[in-house]
């Protein structure tokens, strides 16, 4: 298949590096997260050490979300032209003239000439689950950072009272 092939499926070489490499990541951000939260405990630490813990945490579910979608292109790479014909249904299963394939968001597209293009192979909760987990990420890590310049505020502010 070359790259201007009309039916060339997901790259297997792309999908597996966004696995290896997305897997890993989420195992390290994961391994940060409890390792500090399992340092510092929960219940004892404030909200400097565990909304970024959180924030880790997040990324990595945000990551092996991606990497669970990842793993659905991959093991449908070989079913590429079942998948779409299970998408589009048999009445448009002959009119497929085309796959888009796309990695950020992660989507096999299966285009019929004149009707549209269909979801095939990744599930439809992965991209929003994948966002959403991101963002809830980002956001806790800001937080941290807010929460933790403000107590340095508070804590420079009570040393020049004293």
């Amino acid at each position: 298949m070359t790259a201007s092939d009309p039916f060339a499926g997901p790259s297997p070489l792309i999908v597996l590096l966004i696995i290896v490499v997305g897997g890993i990541t989420a195992f390290g951000l994961a391994g940060y997260g409890f390792g500090r939260l399992g340092r510092h405990g929960v219940r004892g630490s404030g909200p400097e050490v565990v909304l970024p813990s959180l924030a880790a945490l997040a990324g990595a579910a945000a990551l092996a979300m991606y990497v669970w979608g990842a793993v659905h292109l991959l093991l449908d790479e070989t079913m590429t032209t079942d998948a779409c014909r299970e998408a589009v249904g048999e009445q448009h299963a002959a009119g497929i003239d085309r796959y888009d394939v796309s990695y950020v968001p992660l989507r096999l597209g299966c285009h019929v000439e004149g009707v549209g293009t269909y979801a095939a192979a990744v599930p439809g909760y992965v991209n929003p689950a994948a966002v959403g987990l991101a963002l809830t990420g980002v956001v806790l890590l800001i937080s941290g950072g807010f929460v933790s310049e403000l107590r340095a505020r508070h804590d420079l502010r009570k040393e020049t009272s004293s």
